[in-house]
């Protein structure tokens, strides 16, 4: 019954996709974090499941948003004179290519997320205490994610 009182309305939109520059999954993205910042003063965790199908089938791993250009575009956005500086974060480093090299490390099977997780399951596993990092309350923030921007695929059919 849950199934059936579902609505789905899918649209193309000629101003996005490849090679079109700005992606509309990353204009959320950041639309999400400005919102946040604005309702609480600061940015706070924020991650991005990504599937790892080309290395590791079955498997997903977390990209995390680079907070300094974001950080940019909030404040930017919060003050209208800056509306010059806002667009070059948005166009830039904030939406584009400053997720670029993160993607990248993490759609290689190279993100440290999977790996520390891993770390700590050997730990566990072994009966070892866990490494430090674990314990440091500064993990523990870093780790609590407020926002998850989980985000479908253009190329993925229905």
């Amino acid at each position: 019954s849950l199934a059936a009182d579902v609505d789905l309305h899918c649209f193309s939109h000629e101003g996005f996709g490849a090679g079109a520059g700005l992606r509309p999954e990353a204009i959320v993205q950041v639309a999400l974090q400005v919102a946040f910042y604005r309702a609480h003063g600061s940015l706070c965790a924020t991650c991005e499941p990504l599937s790892l199908r080309q290395v590791l089938p079955g498997c997903t791993d977390l990209v995390r948003p680079p907070g300094p250009p974001c950080l940019a575009l909030a404040q930017a956005l919060d003050h209208p004179e800056a509306q010059v500086r806002a667009g070059r974060a948005l166009g830039g480093a904030g939406v584009g290519p400053g997720w670029l090299p993160a993607h990248a490390q993490v759609l290689s099977g190279r993100g440290p997320e999977r790996h520390l997780q891993a770390l700590r399951q050997a730990a566990l596993s072994a009966g070892e205490p866990l490494p430090e990092i674990f314990l440091d309350p500064a993990y523990a923030q870093a780790t609590h994610f407020r926002l998850c921007l989980l985000q479908v695929t253009p190329e993925r059919t229905w």
